[in-house]
């Protein structure tokens, strides 16, 4: 029997009965078309994907209308979130999804059987769905990675410098970070390259990023090497996120 996991609970531990789960089988796009004067067909500007909708028919039985109600309240303070939250289904448990309820959830109940309840969820998404995070660590300055989604995925660096150096650069083919600093035996740098951050000893040090040159590069999917330099100046590990679409 399907179930799902959605704020840290199951549903089978809230007396839901899933009836029915339909998910997207591919995101749908949000591109942008501009019709130009004089031109056969349009121009197309590609952008991410919008978010989806995943839809869950469920079920819920009690001994009474009463304690129907009484559940029905508890499961609505289980999925009432301000943020959204990870929704697991079951059938890919090695997967979830960031999501929230979006629309107004309707208890329908029949005349004859007013102990049933049935109701369907509607939770807006963001488009990929995520695995475990990753860790990996460097060996004689370059890690090979397989990355076993389907979509590209940001990374995060932390290195730690055993000799004293004059910059820090890692590399995937010809893209590169690179952090231009005289760092000392110890200095530990974190850079975050979802969100573009770039961190010294735990403080911010965005001005040591060599902005002209350096690009917060994504890892895609299959199988990839990177390098770091200069060789032999610090010890370092890279995180990331599997994504699907």
């Amino acid at each position: 029997m399907i179930s799902f996991t959605f704020n840290g609970s199951t549903s089978t531990d809230k007396g839901l009965k899933v009836l029915a789960v339909r998910r997207w089988l591919l995101p749908a796009p949000n591109d942008s078309y501009i019709q130009i004067s004089g031109r056969q067909g349009s121009l197309l500007y590609p952008r991410e994907r919008q978010d989806g909708t995943i839809e869950i028919d469920c079920a819920v039985v009690d001994s009474t209308r009463q304690n129907l109600r009484i559940k029905a309240r508890q499961i609505t303070a289980w999925l009432s979130t301000k943020e959204r939250s990870q929704l697991l289904i079951s059938d890919e448990p090695d997967k979830y999804y960031m999501g929230k309820l979006s629309q107004e959830v309707p208890l329908e109940s029949e005349p004859l059987f007013t102990e049933i309840g049935e109701f369907t969820l509607f939770f807006r998404c963001e488009p990929l769905a995520l695995g475990e995070e990753v860790i990996a660590y460097f060996t004689d300055d370059s890690v090979a990675i397989n990355n076993l989604g389907t979509a590209s995925t940001e990374l995060f660096f932390q290195s730690t410098f055993m000799v004293a150096a004059a910059e820090w650069k890692v590399a995937l083919g010809t893209d590169y970070c690179r952090v231009i600093h005289a760092f000392q035996v110890g200095d530990v740098l974190t850079i975050n390259f979802g969100t573009g951050a770039v961190l010294l000893n735990g403080a911010r040090a965005m001005n040591l990023l060599d902005w002209q040159n350096s690009r917060f590069f994504t890892l895609p999917p299959g199988e990839s090497t990177l390098t770091i330099t200069p060789p032999g100046a610090s010890a370092a590990l890279v995180k990331y996120t599997p994504k699907w679409l």
